[in-house]
């Protein structure tokens, strides 16, 4: 699963959801949430700094099984997609929005519009979803007026 980008290349944009175009979305949204000056600690925490070790590795190939579930009825991912997320210290409702934000930077570039708006609107209901099972307060308008996703 390591056909990502190289650096500087042009991603032409995707009609179609493939696992391999799965890869690269879920590749390029942790680069740029790895960098992120709000959110890219709690992944440098978990996972460290270099992409290319063993726990990120294995975190993106869950990633990739988790969006292929969702859209290719793969069926291989078999984890609670919120549960490691209970043992983060320190995740507020803002860093939900800024996820969604990056998420939505990646989709938009990997996807034609209609299909990086399926990942987004699967994007808000998760991180709708993490705030409730969470307990930070936010509501679906609110999240979506912030994130600009009306």
């Amino acid at each position: 699963m390591r056909q990502y980008l190289s650096k500087g290349q042009k991603l032409k944009l995707q009609s179609n959801i493939t696992r391999e175009n799965i890869a690269i979305l879920v590749h390029l949204f942790y680069e740029k949430a790895m960098r992120d000056e709000q959110i890219g600690e709690y992944f440098i925490i978990e996972l460290g700094d270099n992409m290319a070790n063993e726990e990120w590795t294995e975190h993106i190939e869950l990633l990739v099984n988790f969006w292929a579930t969702i859209f290719l009825d793969e069926e291989r991912y078999k984890g609670d997609p919120y549960g490691p997320h209970f043992t983060m210290v320190g995740l507020r409702r803002e860093d939900f929005i800024k996820w969604a934000k990056i998420f939505e930077h990646a989709a938009n570039k990997v996807y034609v519009p209609h299909i990086a708006k399926l990942f987004k609107e699967k994007g808000d209901f998760y991180a709708q979803e993490f705030l409730q099972k969470l307990h930070l307060k936010s509501d679906l308008k609110e999240l979506k007026s912030t994130i600009g996703w009306e």
